[in-house]
């Protein structure tokens, strides 16, 4: 078991987030994991910045790895977008990023105007989106027609040597499933044994969990 610190995007400026990873490296955690909003939980949190630019900052700053948790790459940002982003931040990283994936929260996911899709739809959204990002990372040029997504000659470039993992969050029976089918890995922000148990035993297996636990500062991850 290792024990990571949170990093809460949607309560810190990104300043704020950087210093705090630095001071949680000292402190002697072993890993950092970072939200992706695009607006905070309420306004009282007052913060959201853009997760990327705060990934590059992080890689230069300290040695911990890093996971997202989690990016939601089907509605706000398109697939291919969050592929190029993430391929980034692990060259940055150098084999210390995780890209956390969920099926996100219209919180987020509205802001462009979309229609927020039911969840048996945005989970196909979302097996679709780790299909594109999957293609895009091997290096090849792709030209893609999915049911969601079209990637029409497109190459990504900065890659680091290895592609980094991709874990899936489940919060539910078919989120966990999917999890388990086509995942590196599962995230929960929840002890829940049951989920953590479907998971193991729809194909998981022995695959790395992170799960959330509750500080008096806030949730801080557990990565086994």
């Amino acid at each position: 078991m290792r024990i990571g610190y949170f990093l809460s995007s949607e309560e810190y400026t990104p300043a704020q987030l950087v210093e705090q990873a630095t001071l949680a490296e000292q402190a002697g955690f072993d890993a950092l994991w970072i939200s992706d909003h695009f607006h905070p939980w309420n306004d009282a949190q007052g913060q959201s910045p853009f997760v990327w630019s705060v990934i590059g900052a992080l890689s230069q700053a300290c040695s911990l790895p890093v996971t997202t948790a989690v990016t939601c790459p089907t509605t706000r940002i398109h697939p291919g977008i969050v592929a190029q982003a993430a391929a980034t931040s692990a060259a940055m990283l150098d084999g210390r990023f995780v890209l956390g994936l969920g099926s996100g929260e219209a919180l987020n996911e509205h802001v462009l105007g979309q229609r927020w899709p039911v969840a048996d739809v945005r989970l196909d959204m979302l097996e679709e989106a780790v299909e594109v990002i999957r293609l895009l990372w091997s290096g090849e040029q792709v030209t893609f027609t999915g049911r969601f997504y079209t990637v029409e000659d497109a190459r990504i470039y900065t890659r680091p040597p290895a592609p980094a993992p991709i874990y899936l969050s489940g919060f539910g029976p078919k989120s966990t499933e999917l999890a388990a089918r086509i995942a590196d890995g599962y995230i929960s922000t929840s002890p829940d044994t049951r989920l953590l148990q479907a998971f193991r035993d729809g194909g998981g297996g022995s695959k790395p969990a992170q799960g959330a636990t509750r500080s008096a500062g806030g949730p801080i991850p557990t990565c086994v």
